[in-house]
């Protein structure tokens, strides 16, 4: 019951955060230096969307993506 409160606070603080424009992804695999894994379409439990935040689509703020997140902009 704790961790579903708790990831319910997350997924609403950061929706707060990105609609206030102060929502500045990192993925955790970046954190820990595993880029190669946050870019991937696959992660350990399926399908997941690379360089993403999982809540609101926000891109990873880490070197590695800068290109890639420049690319995808119009």
């Amino acid at each position: 019951m704790i961790a579903r409160l708790t990831g319910a606070l997350a997924v609403a603080l950061t929706r707060l955060a990105r609609r206030l424009g102060h929502h500045a992804y990192l993925s955790t695999s970046c954190l820990h230096h595993d880029h190669h894994y946050c870019q991937k379409h696959t992660g350990k439990s399926g399908a997941k969307t690379p360089a993403r935040c999982k809540f609101c689509t926000t891109a990873c703020v880490c070197p590695c993506h800068t290109a890639l997140n420049q690319q995808e902009q119009p």
